[in-house]
């Protein structure tokens, strides 16, 4: 009995064992396959960070080759109408934009006569190209700002027609300059190099009555080697026989807390409001005396601050009723005050008079409507009404709201850090920034595939037009003012880099400017065609103005992390601002310039 009894527990031991090792056996099992699974993963992952490393490599190699490609749409039919390419000889040029460039297909030679017909237009597709985008983002609380990415090079086969928007506005680099001045990098969401370029004087000559069309090409020494940078400048006139003078502003003021901020540094520290009051008097001294004058503010809700009468001998009661009315506190109900501004715009309106909406703000919109579309919405569409913002102060600051509201209501977006640049806004000649030259004014670039390889536009990435729209006058575009000039920067790649294309008689671009004049609303197009034999041999032997908007530009492709900006680049465009700084002695705006690329330079 005791050995049976010995036995029984121990053969209840060797079956406890055996189900061990049976369960053991099944976890094993399950590992294995957990690791097999695991180990398949990992292989697909570096894989993955296997093809990864290649399209980084290849991405570093493209940036630093300069190497130029553009997706294009692969539907043959879509792309036959876009892709008409082929010789852009001279005489073509000359005679008509649209018979610039020709597509060789087998024997047939087929030229684009007409432009792209309205059956074309419907059926041609536009080259996919992506911008790109940043894989690096700093911290841009509590101001808000939008990164639209970076224009790539476009092969010229693929796409010979650039098409985009004037842009004048200015604000970008006054807002990089004043995070500079803080000792700290702007956001490079904050960089849109058109404005950089904008902000200084293109040193174009204008005619009277005429918009000018200004084109001019060097090497760069930003560029690769044998590269050439491309300018297109265009000039409003002094004298414009049909320009729109505003009979009635309607300024809207922003009341709310933040504008109690100061802003500035040192000595020159002020609150935000008080350099809007002071904004707001260097405007209504420059307007002529029968300009109808109202004023709008907004914190929480609109109210009313004068309603529209003549500026003349109101000038001073006006400013003492905007400094004791108008206090900051409360929250920014922006919608509100535009809808307010613009009921009092319409009353002018509807008795015939022309009006400007000038907003000033530090767009930072949380009570009622704080989005772009729907304030835009809630206002309404009046072609007879302008709206143009003036940005103050940051931190914060909704510079999105500022930019969109301005390009999307016929107007115009700049930005006020000091009295100086106030003063450098409206001080000068109120008149011609308030006033209307040109409508919808947009710019088209034909590029000769036989000389000009691939191209790349500097900036304008929220300005793009389709390129089948630029003689669709439904479409919206850039408002230009008496005198004001915008400035596009091309890089251009050439077929053949030698130096003796450069001579050649051949057509590198042919550049058309299409707008509507605003009192008669006729549509003019002014060309202008520039060949390989106009280029200047050398940077330094280019137009002082030309190297100027190239370090400008220069300067924001740095300050946005652009791909194509190669690391040593500070050094070379620090010595060209320099050499500027020389060149326009005197001139406070180009000192300044070299003085925020040194302090860029530093604190990079």
């Amino acid at each position: 009995m005791l050995k049976n009894r010995n036995s029984q527990p121990h053969r209840q031991g060797a079956g406890v064992t055996a189900w061990r090792i049976v369960v053991a056996l099944l976890a094993l099992c399950l590992v294995a396959a957990s690791c097999t699974s695991t180990d398949d993963a990992s292989v697909d992952g570096d894989a993955g960070t296997t093809d990864s490393d290649s399209i980084t490599q290849s991405t570093a190699a493209a940036s630093s080759d300069r190497e130029r490609s553009a997706t294009a749409d692969e539907d043959s039919d879509d792309m036959a109408d876009e892709q008409q390419t082929g010789a852009l000889d001279d005489a073509a040029a000359e005679e008509d934009i649209e018979a610039a460039v020709a597509e060789d297909a087998g024997d047939e030679e087929m030229a684009v006569g007409g432009g792209l017909s309205q059956s074309d237009s419907e059926h041609s597709a536009e080259p996919e190209v992506e911008p790109y985008e940043p894989t690096q983002r700093r911290r841009t609380e509590p101001d808000q700002f939008v990164d639209y990415g970076v224009n790539p090079f476009v092969d010229t086969d693929d796409d010979p027609f650039s098409t985009f928007a004037l842009d004048v506005d200015t604000a970008s680099y006054t807002i990089a300059r004043n995070f500079l001045d803080g000792g700290q990098l702007p956001p490079f969401e904050a960089v849109r190099v058109e404005e950089f370029v904008n902000y200084f004087d293109g040193g174009y000559d204008d005619e009277i009555d005429e918009f000018t069309i200004s084109v001019d090409a060097a090497p760069s020494p930003f560029a690769d080697t044998g590269d050439l940078l491309l300018r297109v400048g265009v000039q409003a006139p002094h004298v414009v026989s049909d320009a729109v003078r505003p009979d009635s502003i309607i300024v809207v003021l922003d009341s709310s807390g933040s504008m109690n901020q100061e802003i500035g540094t040192g000595n020159d520290r002020t609150r935000r409001i008080e350099l809007v009051y002071d904004a707001v008097d260097l405007l209504l001294e420059g307007l002529e005396p029968e300009t109808r004058v109202g004023v709008v503010a907004y914190a929480d809700w609109a109210r009313t601050v004068s309603r529209p009468a003549a500026v003349g001998r109101n000038h001073d009661d006006l400013i003492r009723r905007i400094e004791r009315d108008v206090r900051p506190s409360g929250s920014t109900n922006v919608a509100d005050g535009l809808v307010a501004g613009y009921r009092m715009a319409e009353s002018e309106a509807d008795a015939g008079r022309d009006v400007l909406v000038l907003l000033f703000s530090d767009g930072v919109a949380n009570v009622g409507a704080t989005e772009t579309d729907r304030i835009l919405r809630q206002l309404g569409e009046r072609a007879d009404i302008g709206l143009s913002t003036i940005g103050v102060g940051l931190g914060p600051f909704n510079d999105e709201l500022m930019e969109q509201l301005a390009n999307r209501a016929d107007g115009s977006y700049h930005y006020i850090d000091d009295h100086d640049e106030a003063w450098r806004l409206l001080g000068d000649d109120v008149t011609s920034f308030v006033s209307v030259a040109a409508r919808d004014a947009k710019v088209q670039v034909i590029f000769n595939p036989d000389t000009v390889a691939a191209y790349r536009l500097l900036g304008f990435e929220n300005r793009d037009v389709a390129d089948r729209d630029f003689r669709n006058d439904a479409v919206d575009a850039g408002e230009v003012a008496i005198s004001q000039s915008a400035t596009a920067l091309y890089e251009l790649t050439l077929v053949d880099p030698d130096a003796r294309s450069r001579r050649s008689s051949e057509t590198l671009a042919k550049v058309t400017l299409r707008y509507q004049r605003p009192a008669s609303e006729n549509i003019t197009e002014v060309s202008e065609t520039i060949r390989g034999s106009d280029a200047r041999r050398s940077f330094d032997n280019a137009d002082r103005h030309f190297r100027l908007a190239a370090v400008a530009a220069e300067f924001a492709e740095v300050l946005r992390q652009s791909w194509f900006v190669d690391d040593p680049l500070m050094r070379t465009l620090r010595h060209e601002a320099e050499g500027l700084a020389r060149d326009f002695r005197g001139d406070a705006d180009v000192a300044e310039l070299a003085q925020l690329i040194t302090a860029a330079q530093r604190l990079g």
